[in-house]
This record gives C-alpha cells, sequence and structure tokens, in this order.
C-alpha cells in the first residue's frame, strides 16, 4: 500500500491505524465540531479507517506490513550489531516470500498521481513476479489519458484508485461543498465506469459499491474492470446499488480452500490478529494486543452482519444526521487521530481495567519509516511533549538511541525486538 492515504488536506496511514485532519479545531468530540470542511476531511480518511479492517484487501495489507518488519528483525539480530544500511530491503526468491509479497502489493495498488485528466482508453494486461517456487502471472489494467495541458500517459487502475474514489464518493455525498479533488486518484473509478458503461454510472452510487466490493479481493483493479465489463455484456440488471453487492458475492474464489468472499474476510480477520499479535512478546502489551484484536474482531463482525454499510453511510448526509456512521463508530471505535493544534485523540469502545498504550502502534509505524529509510525522526514528539513524556534532540535525528527510556514507544519497541546497539545509516 502507498505510505499514507491522503488528500491535501489529511491522510491515513494502511496498517497502522491513525488518521490525520488538517485543522485547528478540537476532534475530541465530533458532535461539537459544526464545521463542514473539518467533518468532509475527518469522514475521507475514517472512510481509510473502515477499508483497513472491514475488507480481505485491507487486512491482507497489515499481513504483508508485519511480513516485512519480521523479516527486518530477524535479518537484523542475526547480523554484528553497529551500523545498517537503509532501506532494509526483503531478499528474492527468498522461501518467506516477503519480497515476492512487496512486489504483489505494487502491482495491486497500482498508480494515478493528482491530476486532471481525460479518460481515452483501457486494456487488461499480463505482468509476472517471481516467488520462492514459480513465476505467476498477474493481471493489471492500464487506463491511457490526457490532460488539459495535452500530455498523454497512462496509469494503473488499482486498489489506490478504487479506495480514494470510494472515499471520495462517500465524502462528496455527505458534504456536497467538500475541496474539490483531482481526477487522479479521487474520480478515477466513476472515469472509467463514464468510458466503459456510461448507464451503471448514473448513480454513483453504483460505483461507490463495485469499490467497496472489489475490495473483498486481494486484487481489487481487475476484480473492478472484469465485473463493470460482465454486468454491461450480460445486461445483468442493477435496479439499485445493494444489486452490485449480490451480484459480487456471487464470486466463487479458491483460495487454500475457501470458495466465498465472507469465508475469506473471516481467515484474513485471524491472520492479521495473529500477525499483529507477533509484534509483542511481552506481559506488558497485552493492553495493546487486547484494543487491536477486539477493534478487528468489532470492525469484521459489523461488516459480515452489514455487508453494505458504506452505502447508508453515503446516503446519510453530516455528522448530525448519520446514524450509520455513529453507529459503526459507536462498535468499532477510531484510530489514533491527530490534527494541527496539535491534539490527538482516540474513541475505545472496549477499554478494559488497563488502558493501552495506544501510542506504540504509532511508534512501529515510525519504525517501519525509518527501516525503509523515508525518514530519521519520529513523529511522535509533539505528542509526547503533551503526553508529559520527556523528550530530547535524539528524538529527531536518532530516536533509536532512546531505547533506555521507558516512557518512550519508539524506543520501548526497539528495545523490545532486540535492535538495541543497531543503528540505521
Amino acid at each position: 500500500m502507498k505510505r499514507k492515504l491522503n488528500t491535501t488536506l489529511g491522510f491515513y496511514s494502511p496498517s497502522f491505524l491513525r488518521m490525520h485532519v488538517g485543522t485547528n479545531l478540537s476532534l475530541v468530540n465530533l458532535n461539537a465540531i459544526n464545521d463542514d470542511f473539518t467533518e468532509s476531511v475527518y469522514l475521507h480518511e475514517y472512510i481509510h479507517f473502515i477499508q483497513d479492517l472491514t475488507t480481505s484487501y485491507g487486512l491482507s495489507n497489515i499481513c504483508i506490513t508485519v511480513d516485512y518488519l519480521k523479516f527486518v528483525n530477524n535479518y537484523l539480530i542475526k547480523q554484528p550489531k553497529g551500523n545498517f544500511v537503509v532501506p532494509v530491503l526483503p531478499i528474492p526468491n527468498a522461501p518467506d516470500n516477503v519480497h515476492a509479497n512487496l512486489e504483489f502489493s505494487k502491482i495491486y495498488n497500482g498508480s494515478g498521481d493528482n491530476d486532471e485528466v481525460v479518460l481515452t482508453g483501457h486494456q487488461k494486461l499480463n505482468t509476472t513476479v517471481t516467488t520462492n517456487s514459480h513465476t505467476q502471472t498477474v493481471p493489471y489494467i492500464q487506463v491511457d489519458y490526457k490532460t488539459n495541458s495535452g500530455h498523454i500517459g497512462d496509469f494503473e487502475f488499482g486498489a489506490l484508485c478504487i479506495v480514494e474514489n470510494m472515499a471520495f464518493i462517500i465524502e462528496s455525498e455527505c458534504y456536497a461543498n467538500c475541496e474539490p479533488s483531482p481526477d487522479l486518484p479521487y474520480k478515477s473509478a466513476e472515469k472509467l465506469v463514464e468510458l466503459i458503461f456510461p448507464a451503471f454510472g448514473s448513480d454513483r452510487l453504483n460505483v461507490l459499491a463495485l469499490c467497496d466490493a472489489s475490495l473483498k479481493t486481494f486484487h481489487p483493479g481487475p476484480f473492478f474492470y472484469d465485473t463493470l465489463i460482465n454486468i454491461r455484456d450480460n445486461k445483468i440488471p442493477i435496479t439499485k446499488p445493494e444489486d452490485v453487492y449480490d451480484y459480487c458475492n456471487k464470486t466463487v474464489i479458491n483460495f487454500n480452500g475457501i470458495s466465498d468472499f465472507n469465508s475469506l474476510l473471516d481467515k484474513m480477520r485471524i491472520d492479521a490478529i495473529a500477525q499483529i499479535n507477533g509484534y509483542f512478546n511481552d506481559p506488558q502489551f497485552q493492553p495493546i494486543k487486547q484494543w487491536l484484536e477486539k477493534m478487528i474482531n468489532s470492525a469484521v463482525d459489523y461488516r459480515l452482519a452489514n455487508d453494505t454499510f458504506p452505502l447508508e453511510i453515503a446516503r446519510q448526509g453530516k455528522f448530525s444526521t448519520n446514524k450509520a456512521l455513529a453507529n459503526f463508530l459507536s462498535k468499532v471505535g477510531t484510530p489514533l487521530i491527530t490534527n494541527d493544534i496539535p491534539e490527538t485523540t482516540l474513541f475505545d469502545p472496549h477499554i478494559g481495567a488497563t488502558t493501552p498504550n495506544y501510542s506504540t502502534i504509532w511508534a512501529i509505524d515510525q519504525i517501519h519509516s525509518v527501516l525503509w529509510g523515508w525518514q530519521r525522526n519520529c513523529d511522535l514528539l509533539d505528542f509526547c511533549k503533551l503526553s508529559g513524556v520527556k523528550t530530547d534532540a535524539r528524538c529527531t535525528v536518532e530516536p533509536w538511541e532512546r531505547h533506555l527510556e521507558t516512557t518512550c514507544a519508539f524506543g520501548q519497541m526497539w528495545r523490545h525486538w532486540g535492535l538495541t546497539g543497531y543503528k540505521p545509516q
């Protein structure tokens, strides 16, 4: 997945359950915001949280991310302590298939940089990924376009386009005055529908439904494309957006003996929880493990009982009237949410006797970024200052050196994973 799913107004960190809303308004009480701009951005990013936890695509990304971090950890602790080069790259054709899974993920995600475009063509093509045992053919969807300035190009229509257009449809249906977004990637699915089967897109909630249903798969782009063409060519009657879900749910899959989407989602829930639990091997982390497990379970249970609930969110408008959004939020909670004040908030409906250190998952996100060579600082600096955690110059240049600081979430995880004495260069 992309490092961050973002508009220019906020972002969501896939697999790490954190979102940011670019506002100076408090987000502690959603009912007190009363600002369409802030609410619309919050909603857009929260939809990415829903996609992360209630779809097989989102949960599979969590598994891929954990596998990468496990690979790096196991690789480093076998090396002499000291400096190591970042990014730490997985080994091609290795038995763990970490490299292959990241290659699959790149293809599944596709591309689509911010731009205003006119789509001019489309085709289904194939590429290959080599695993530890064979070379596998992988389809992808190439879409041609031209810009207003006359530039001609193409992009791969995949999960990135689908998750962003789904979030934008819900945001703009609930807030008609939301900030405009560029065609790529935020309107790419709607524009592809307009090119291939305009009648289907006459109700944009049909496009929302197909985006959401496509995330039931690991490879959403070809599923979206093939399903759209099948509905058109076979004249499948679609009288309401729910019909799109019904048609997609008839798909027979073949994954490790699993043949239907609900069973796949249930398996991915189990796998994701098991993978996340692998981050933590000390009783002190039990509260954070329980929080993550309860959140994932409640999210998947909600999806299995309310398959089409994103449609209801799109239909019910602003926060003040959106019972579908409020219902999901009350059952599942929120990710860790930051704003520009800076303020950090989170709602946990499952909190027990011991409050988890919610910032731990954010710290893991920071370690992940350091290991990929994307940054050397820790972004928790402002949060720690406001939380009373002692900070110093190391936070901005070498946070791994804080491994002896018991209140430092970054240092705590670095030490817990046995990385004391290892220094990224």
